[in-house]
């Protein structure tokens, strides 16, 4: 926060006093802040397009939010760059907790690992979980494999890489590790968002791909097979989808709906923000749409969302360690 020059005139010193007075407060005393917060609308910067799993899930918690804060909730729809733009954004926002930011974990966690972003971690205040991905890798119903080995076992008979539909950060480096431990060539295939993966499989252009949820009603209606969850553990909404532990790896991806502030926000601040959302992720409308889209609606708070994505954190720099010079393929 900047400090009020304290160079005064005659006319001004009274005036000045009590200006003065008044920052003094308000450096001191941040969470006399916090007890007026907020006294205007709130903007969540949603990271990726309208329409999509984390701006509908968010949209679906703005009316509950906005009744418990006493004032509206804005919704700013700003892709790109996987959710690096809005993230670079809200990181340079002021820290009053007027400006949030609704992302994918991996933006915050992965991204500034692999990519030149403009911000990394420790910008942002990691103030809740509002869900989490249903991570799988999947492949078209036609493919002449069920399982991960079964395809590895043909490709090298074949003797051609494994392609896949690749959409972010995350997948390419799960790949690039899959790869490396089971020894065979990776070619990706870029595209566009979850619904250009659905549509790679469904045209037999590659072999697999990975989504955070858009897998399940292909699968559901017998389009495509999931072969497996990119997670380490079992999925909650897919119990029966074998793990990558399952598989015998040592690590597995995870991502989540994060909600946050940029550092420095008052932890008063953070607490009110996150006492809003937690009824709003338990509501109908938050849940139904984890229902359709596939998403663990759950909500973990401050503590906890801070220990989540410090996890996520660490399981990305032991897989990179893992890929070595194969990491940078993964940008």
């Amino acid at each position: 926060m900047k400090i009020l020059d304290r160079r005064r005139t005659p006319r001004r010193r009274m005036a000045a006093a009590i200006l003065g007075a008044a920052a003094l407060l308000t450096v001191a005393g941040a969470p006399a802040m916090a007890q007026d917060w907020p006294q205007d609308a709130v903007t969540v910067v949603v990271a990726y397009p309208a329409g999509g799993g984390t701006d509908t899930a968010i949209r679906a918690m703005t009316d509950i939010i906005s009744e418990k804060l006493g004032q509206p909730i804005l919704v700013q729809n700003v892709g790109g760059a996987g959710g690096g733009v809005a993230a670079a954004q809200v990181a340079k926002a002021k820290p009053d907790g007027y400006t949030l930011l609704a992302t994918n974990s991996t933006s915050i966690t992965l991204a500034p690992l692999v990519q030149n972003m403009l911000y990394d971690m420790d910008d942002f205040e990691h103030v809740a979980i509002l869900g989490a991905f249903q991570n799988a890798v999947f492949a078209n119903k036609d493919k002449p494999f069920n399982t991960l080995d079964e395809l590895v076992a043909i490709a090298k008979k074949e003797g051609r890489p494994v392609t896949f539909a690749s959409q972010l950060a995350i997948d390419r480096l799960l790949m690039q590790y899959i790869a490396k431990e089971r020894g065979f060539e990776l070619r990706p295939l870029p595209v566009s968002g979850g619904s250009g993966a659905v549509q790679a499989v469904l045209a037999g252009d590659v072999d697999l791909s990975f989504s955070g949820g858009s897998w399940a009603p292909i699968v559901a209606a017998g389009d495509a097979k999931a072969l497996f969850a990119a997670s380490h553990e079992r999925l909650k909404r897919a119990p029966d989808l074998v793990s990558m532990k399952d598989l015998g790896f040592t690590f597995g991806v995870t991502s989540h709906i994060s909600l946050h502030a940029p550092a420095g926000t008052p932890a008063d601040v953070m607490e009110k923000i996150a006492a809003a959302f937690e009824p709003a992720v338990a509501g109908t409308m938050a849940q139904n749409v984890g229902d359709k889209r596939n998403m663990d609606m759950t909500f973990q708070g401050h503590e906890a969302a801070v220990a989540t994505m410090q996890k996520e954190r660490e399981t990305y720099e032991q897989l990179i360690e893992v890929v070595g010079e194969d990491a940078n393929k993964a940008n």
